[in-house]
């Protein structure tokens, strides 16, 4: 992670553990420089992170204030941090790993039909089956990947490990009905209503490197959506 991701995670720490609320204050960016022991710039980008994520707002010649969170037991759909640091006592079941060339439309989305590593795996929160997810990544962009770390954290791995930059994701979603297979993995029945999101990520230099097809158990999941807080 960049410098001014890890004092963006810092700060929003922060505003959980003060246990703040909407419209509480932050400390002054010359504080947050001296509690950081980091450069304005870096705050900043900091500052202007948390406002993309929806946690906190400016307001010109006040200062910086804390935004409503999200009730519990919803998540973000917005959020590109990844499942592992959205939820809370999340677990892994790879159902599939292998290599392959992706499918039409995923294959559109990556803007590239070279092999890839694609991964299987059922999603659960607290036990209970949360999402499907078929994932395609890139080799030419993640050349090396293993059934243990597709257990873990695919996305610390590659910010951490390959010390690559996620940046943004293109989301497209539809409800429609389960398919007897995702149902048998979900816990519900054949026919069963789902949100079904087709998710592509991309690198800082705008390379897209995971396609992803989500389907939600509409029993175990439930979202919010907080706009960033830019000037119209």
């Amino acid at each position: 992670m960049k410098k001014y991701e890890l004092v963006a995670d810092k700060i929003k720490n922060y505003i959980n553990k003060e246990q703040l609320h909407h419209g509480d204050k932050l400390p002054t960016i010359t504080d947050l420089m001296k509690k950081y022991q980091v450069g304005k710039s870096t705050i900043l980008q900091a500052i202007t992170l948390l406002t993309q994520r929806g946690i906190v707002y400016k307001v010109q010649g006040s200062g910086v204030f804390v935004r409503p969170t999200g009730q519990d037991g919803y998540m973000s759909l917005t959020d590109n941090a990844g499942f592992a640091h959205v939820l809370k006592k999340p677990t892994t079941e790879v159902i599939e790993f292998s290599e392959k060339k992706a499918p039409k439309p995923i294959s559109e989305h990556l803007h590239s039909d070279e092999e890839c590593y694609f991964i299987k795996r059922l999603r659960k929160q607290d036990g209970k089956p949360f999402v499907l997810e078929e994932s395609y990544y890139r080799k030419s962009i993640v050349p090396f990947m293993s059934k243990e770390i597709a257990e873990g954290s695919i996305f610390d791995y590659i910010r951490e490990g390959l010390k690559k930059e996620i940046r943004f994701s293109d989301k497209y979603m539809r409800v429609r009905k389960l398919t007897a297979d995702e149902a048998k993995y979900l816990e519900l029945k054949e026919g069963d209503p789902c949100l079904e999101v087709y998710d592509t990520f991309y690198l800082a230099n705008g390379t897209a490197f995971d396609s992803s097809k989500l389907v939600y158990n509409y029993k175990n999941s439930k979202f919010y959506d907080q706009s960033s807080d830019d000037i119209i």
